[in-house]
């Protein structure tokens, strides 16, 4: 008997086209992937990546074209279908049940069965089998509740695993990860690939593209730009293919710390009962203040804490002159202070609610007269929003959950800037957004921070830290370890101060060497 050779191209998309609410999503798309390859898939918010994602995966219907997969032409009823095909879709946004075990989700739908009941010993001895498989420690036993974003990351990669799919889809899986729980995905995905596996990355991070994609293709306005082998390409082919135009300055100028500025915030010692031990730090008045270093230093307390999300227990914080106390959001609301999480679907929009909704939801003394809103009035400050945040959405109508991930960040600031915040504080502003978004929202900072308002930024962005910084704080293990002025900041000095080492220390460490070589 003949032996059946599997296709080179595994998957094939040819004309895809949709449309939303009359508002063109593709157009008229084909796409392909390799076997055994991994395949970038990049583009803007709202280029139409993940509605190409969903139809190939079975999520949504295309309104015309065909899909060709393992050789075979073939029609997708949901995401289920999909899987059963070979087919795993693993969301930026992740979908594990926070009240059950790591193994009991990694298990769920196909749990093994005794006497008519889940037997539990064997779903978890089965889920750690998996996970020795793609080499992740995680305790099967454990809660999802109590995981961090990055462990959730990768139980939800084993999960989508456990069927040894051919085509395996990742949207953003690495937006949670520090670099060494990257290197460990990375890791994974060059195993799989050299099992045959095919996988298409979604991904912002032009460094992730050239480190482990073979192919990328980009999309823009729901059309294809460009389709070609990485090894062909430079970062800033990538950059105009997804724009549109050459990018010549990514980062606002940055303004100068040299002269005497106007105290907005100050830390004094500020700490709690676990994470965060004697911060000092200060936001002037009309500057941008990054605060880095690898994730899970504590940044996540300290920028809650300051919104009245985590309790200090010790410290002074003092605003404008006068020491307050934070118990609650309510609190920091009132004081000035706005919070952008770095959870928007969680913490930041309301997602059936519409764009006018989620925005007007912090703007009603505006809006209202006598405890009534007036609509005119309120559609009137949602479109200056609108149109200064550059929202793509077909309405202002439409549920912001059908917005890309990009144009819904630029929802959760027009809702903020509606209270003109004295004191703004980011937490990863532009995880999981896209080049043009990102720009947009480097420039809207510098234009807040113009007009007066004090900009703390908490982001793991190294290039995104430097560049728009006018001061930096690098973070250890919930000390501050450290400040540099953006002018003199560089990758090495922050990933010294990183590692939990001084500056002054490498410099004595060079001093020595130097006196060494010269006796």
């Amino acid at each position: 008997m003949e032996k059946t050779v599997e296709p080179q191209v595994v998957l094939l998309g040819s004309h895809l086209t949709k449309q939303f609410y009359g508002n063109i999503v593709l157009e008229d798309l084909s796409i392909s992937c390799k076997r055994g390859t991994v395949l970038a898939l990049v583009g803007e918010n709202g280029a139409g990546k993940s509605t190409l994602m969903n139809i190939i995966s079975g999520g949504i219907q295309p309104d015309s074209g065909s899909i060709t997969f393992m050789g075979n032409s073939v029609t997708f009823k949901n995401s289920q279908s999909a899987k059963k095909m070979g087919i795993a879709f693993v969301h930026q946004e992740l979908s594990l049940l926070p009240d059950l075990s790591v193994g009991e989700n990694m298990m769920l739908g196909q749990e093994p069965v005794r006497y008519g009941f889940i037997h539990h010993r064997k779903l978890h001895e089965q889920a750690e089998s998996v996970l020795k498989e793609i080499q992740y420690d995680v305790d099967v036993y454990r809660m999802v509740k109590e995981l961090t974003p990055a462990e959730k990351q990768m139980v939800e990669i084993a999960k989508a695993w456990i069927d040894r799919p051919s085509l395996l889809i990742l949207d953003e899986p690495t937006s949670s990860l520090s670099k060494i729980e990257t290197d460990h995905l990375f890791k994974m995905i060059r195993t799989l690939k050299s099992e045959g596996t095919s996988i298409i990355l979604i991904t912002h991070r032009m460094d992730e593209i050239f480190r482990i994609c073979d192919e990328v293709v980009v999309l823009k306005d729901g059309r294809m730009t460009k389709t070609e082998k990485i090894e062909n390409l430079t970062r800033d082919d990538l950059i105009q293919a997804m724009v549109g135009r050459e990018i010549i300055h990514t980062f606002p100028p940055r303004k100068g710390m040299s002269i005497q500025l106007d105290s907005l915030l100050k830390l004094k010692s500020i700490g709690d009962e676990g994470r965060l031990n004697e911060i000092d730090l200060e936001v002037p008045r009309g500057r941008i203040i990054g605060v880095g270093g690898l994730e899970g230093q504590g940044q996540r307390q300290l920028a809650r804490g300051l919104f009245g999300l985590h309790f200090f227990t010790h410290g002074e914080l003092i605003l404008e002159g006068k020491r307050i106390s934070l118990k609650c959001p309510v609190d920091a609301m009132k004081k000035g202070i706005a919070f952008i999480s770095d959870d928007r679907k969680s913490e930041g929009l309301i997602l059936p609610l519409s764009v006018l909704e989620n925005m007007s939801l912090l703007n009603f003394d505006a809006i209202s007269r006598y405890g009534i809103i007036s609509r005119k009035t309120e559609r009137r400050e949602i479109n200056q929003g609108i149109t200064r945040l550059a929202v793509k959405t077909a309405s202002p109508q439409l549920p912001v959950q059908f917005l890309s991930g990009g144009n819904q960040q630029k929802v959760i600031f027009a809702k903020w800037l509606a209270m003109h915040p004295r004191l703004l504080i980011l937490h990863e502003p532009t995880r999981g957004v896209d080049v043009q978004s990102k720009l947009e929202i480097y420039r809207l900072l510098r234009e807040l921070a113009d007009g007066g308002v004090g900009i703390l930024v908490f982001t793991s962005d190294m290039l995104e830290l430097i560049g728009i910084s006018d001061r930096i704080y690098v973070m250890y293990e919930g000390r501050i370890m450290g400040q540099l002025d953006g002018e003199e900041a560089t990758e090495e000095k922050i990933m010294t101060l990183s590692s939990g080492k001084l500056l002054t220390d490498i410099q004595k460490g060079g001093d020595v060497l130097a006196a060494r070589i010269n006796s």
